[in-house]
């Protein structure tokens, strides 16, 4: 019996955020459970979200942050589902190369990727350190793949990164950054990134199940040998990082995947409370769209 094809689309190149899917197909954790996964990459401008790709048919699953889910059944455009969180933590923060403080962004340039609440975030953890969050000169014009060589080259003060990636990426080069985290500034920011499913799709729960079983265990498996994560993510990123980069950024990593429970599993409590967050700043309006019970589930973790 042929395999069943599963498309899932990345988002951003590739890199330990995904190591778990790389080990499952390298490990043939999927192809033992009958599938074969194709993992789809942005393009170099980054022209599609992967949530997009999703909505146009062009993939089965995506890998998004859980403001995508929220915005897109806010919209009513997709019933977009979170079905496994990738990391349990946030492992992001704004980081800049200069500014000691949040407020210091006040009538600087911050380097937006454009994405839904972005803005009103950090003009939110600005206006919480004590400046004036209007104040921020958003700049837009940066490619999306681009943004931390834009903050590198002082092109923006400021930008958000993935801590066990950008950041261990300044270590490595002996950059020094001022990181702010999300939580520090009472912003009780959701799981991201998450892998969703359009709830619309005709993928079988019986395929979920499946995907998300060998996923775990992908991801189980580079916490427990991250020589194996390295090993499946060498050659894969562009652009290209040397061994001991990648090894420095599981090592990071691993420490995000889980939290003593099921990996890949949410809680309502979570979602709950980051919904309420954008909803008490009037950044959802349709509230009764958003429901933690729709835009997210825990049935096809084993």
């Amino acid at each position: 019996m042929a395999p069943t094809i599963v498309k899932i689309a990345l988002d951003w190149t590739p890199n330990t955020i995904h190591s778990g899917i790389f080990v499952a197909k390298a490990k043939h954790f999927y192809a033992e459970r009958g599938l074969d996964v194709e993992i789809i990459q942005p393009d170099a401008e980054y022209s599609k979200t992967p949530a997009k790709r999703l909505e146009a048919g062009e993939v089965d699953l995506a890998i998004c942050p859980s403001e995508s889910c929220i915005a897109y059944n806010e919209s009513g455009k997709m019933p977009l589902q979170a079905i496994y969180a990738i990391l349990q933590r946030d492992a992001s923060a704004i980081a800049s190369t200069s500014l000691k403080s949040m407020s210091e962004l006040s009538g600087r340039k911050y380097g937006s990727y454009n994405a839904r609440y972005e803005d009103a975030i950090v003009k939110a953890m600005v206006a919480h350190g004590g400046g004036d969050g209007s104040a921020v000169e958003v700049v837009q014009s940066e490619g999306k793949l681009s943004m931390f060589e834009a903050l590198q080259a002082e092109r923006v003060d400021a930008t958000w990164i993935f801590l066990p990636w950008e950041g261990v990426e300044a270590e490595s080069n002996g950059i020094n950054l001022s990181r702010f985290v999300l939580e520090d500034f009472g912003i009780p920011y959701g799981y991201s990134p998450v892998i969703a499913r359009n709830k619309n799709s005709s993928l079988s729960s019986e395929v979920l199940k499946a995907f998300i079983s060998a996923t775990q265990q992908g991801f189980e498996h580079a916490r427990q040998s991250s020589k194996d994560a390295v090993d499946a993510m060498l050659g894969k990123c562009n652009p290209p990082r040397s061994q001991d980069f990648l090894e420095a950024s599981q090592a990071s990593i691993n420490n995000y995947y889980g939290d003593g429970g099921r990996l890949g599993e949410m809680a309502p409590e979570k979602w709950n409370a980051w919904i309420k967050w954008l909803v008490d700043r009037d950044l959802i309006k349709d509230s009764a769209r958003v429901e933690s019970s729709d835009i997210f589930t825990n049935e096809f973790i084993p």
